[in-house]
């Protein structure tokens, strides 16, 4: 794994946004997405870790990076306020585990498939491809995103680590 500059850490239901050289890392990666999207010119990257699918359908909604599609959205905002074109971000997603096992994949209560399948439909109204992906299954995730390179690094308990 390839880190370079300051290493920032990103909380439950929190977002930074930050410019190379360094590196933003979320831990613990369960039904919950890490989202880390990257303008590879000015080599700017944000990273999300939302807890749940939709804002909208919360009682709560006063952090709007508790949940996936209000973070995308407002990360996309945080990226025009810094000139940033939307043609030129790319996006990764990582996370939405199955971690309840006695629970059937196509429950409502599995919150990681909500969790993927919102991101999917947020991008796809920004006309956004996700560019490469590392979700689902039934385990957690740490994921390190290089803002130099645009590389994500994800570790696991079991499956050692990989770049995505």
């Amino acid at each position: 794994m390839e880190v370079s500059g300051e290493i920032i850490e990103v909380g439950i239901a929190d977002f930074k946004i930050a410019s190379s050289p360094g590196s933003l890392v979320t831990r613990g990666l369960g039904s919950c997405l890490g989202i880390a999207i990257y303008e590879p010119y000015k080599k700017i990257g944000a990273l999300a870790h939302p807890m749940l699918s939709c804002q909208e359908h919360s009682k709560i909604r006063n952090n709007p990076a508790k949940f996936v599609d209000s973070s995308i959205r407002t990360i996309i905002e945080e990226f025009k306020q810094r000139d940033c074109s939307v043609v030129n971000l790319v996006a990764k997603i990582f996370g939405g585990a199955h971690v309840f096992n006695f629970l059937s994949n196509d429950s409502v209560f599995n919150i990681g498939a909500r969790n993927i399948e919102m991101a999917r439909e947020v991008f796809a109204s920004y006309k956004l491809k996700i560019l490469a992906e590392d979700v689902g299954s039934n385990y957690g995730r740490t994921i390190t995103f290089n803002l130099e390179t645009g590389r994500v690094f994800v570790k696991t308990m079991f499956y050692g680590e990989r770049e995505v």
